[in-house]
């Protein structure tokens, strides 16, 4: 693949998170397009290609993944199905976005991982806030020693599902990898990992449950790291709408609000702490959407190896995995140093 060709896109299933987030992305994007879209249901697949101005539309995922024309498929489908449909779609020759969590176990992430060599394609979990400004400042700041040495990052991660009046989501459901701690408290995994650059060798964590619904409804947790480097971080689908962190160093803290879900046209903000002074850093608006779908189809024209990597994915489904061992026994879980 040239520098001068984009990258045909398609996307398997019609989920909402790809008709509010993925497909405006894909419409701004100079050097991606997406041309078709599979459903179950030929009738649906047309009703949201025709909604969204995608050019193609399949009755099945397999059809899609048939077309020789199409490079690379986004999987928003529900977590369950991730590992089949990822490895068929590389088994096909095409370029994988995978909506976060990557699967529903480590050992189902390391296939897919082996899938991805075996065919010589790229895999990427969708992580779209690490292509936010305000993340990679401040992973710069932190860089700077601004705060000092960080010791502590709290993240709050939750929304009011239980409101949505939604009984049929998927994310109640326990055999589809439903949960709050796969569907928001991924992020807060991974935010401790990407910040404090480093796995955590020990897990603490509690889950509560809706009488309604069988997958869990809130985790609280805490996570420990090398040189007494803790995180703690609550998802639920309970509580209010909540998306932030902040990283606590002996100089200092940062503060991020509004992340993983900024909303569109919204600067978010930055509030910097040291020896009492407080400073407010406004982060511009932006697509972060576009940009994980601009920084993949690079990778792919460019043969290159994206910035979440299989070390990323299954460093968090190594956590995933202790935590709700955790909560299931009700004692810590230590994690074992990756091989």
């Amino acid at each position: 693949m040239n520098a001068e060709k984009k990258v045909n896109w398609g996307i398997l299933g019609t989920a909402k998170i790809a008709a509010d987030r993925l497909i405006p992305a894909f419409h701004e994007s100079k050097i991606s397009d997406l041309v078709a879209v599979a459903s179950r249901h030929e009738d649906r697949a047309m009703e949201f290609a025709d909604q969204h101005q995608i050019p193609r539309a399949y009755g099945s995922y397999d059809e899609l993944l048939a077309d020789n024309s199409i490079d690379a498929v986004y999987i928003p489908l529900p977590n369950h199905l991730h590992r089949e449909w990822a490895i068929r779609a590389m088994e096909e020759g095409k370029h994988v976005l995978c909506e976060k969590p990557l699967s529903t176990s480590t050992d189902d992430g390391v296939a897919m991982f082996e899938a991805c060599g075996k065919n010589n394609v790229l895999l990427m979990e969708g992580f779209m806030y690490r292509f936010h400004p305000q993340t990679q400042r401040v992973r710069e700041l932190l860089a700077q020693g601004t705060i000092g040495q960080p010791r502590l990052i709290r993240v709050a991660h939750s929304f009011p599902l239980i409101l949505q009046d939604r009984n049929d989501d998927f994310r109640w459901n326990k055999e589809f990898g439903g949960g709050s701690l796969a569907d928001v408290g991924v992020y807060c995994v991974d935010t401790a990992r990407h910040l404090f650059s480093a796995d955590p060798i020990k897990v603490f964590a509690q889950s509560t449950y809706h009488p309604d619904h069988s997958a869990e409804a809130e985790t609280r947790a805490i996570l420990t790291f090398p040189d007494d480097r803790v995180a703690v971080f609550d998802s639920s689908f309970l509580l209010t709408g909540r998306r932030e962190y902040e990283v606590v160093g002996d100089k200092g803290r940062i503060t991020a609000f509004d992340t993983y879900n900024p909303g569109r046209g919204a600067d978010v903000r930055i509030e910097i702490e040291q020896g009492g002074m407080k400073t407010v850093e406004k982060v511009p608006a932006t697509n972060e959407y576009r940009l994980e779908i601009d920084h993949l189809s690079t990778c792919i024209i460019r043969g290159e190896r994206p910035i979440i990597t299989r070390e990323d994915s299954i460093g968090n489904l190594r956590v995933l995995d202790a935590l709700r061992e955790s909560a299931h026994v009700g004692v810590p879980v230590e994690i074992a140093v990756a091989d």
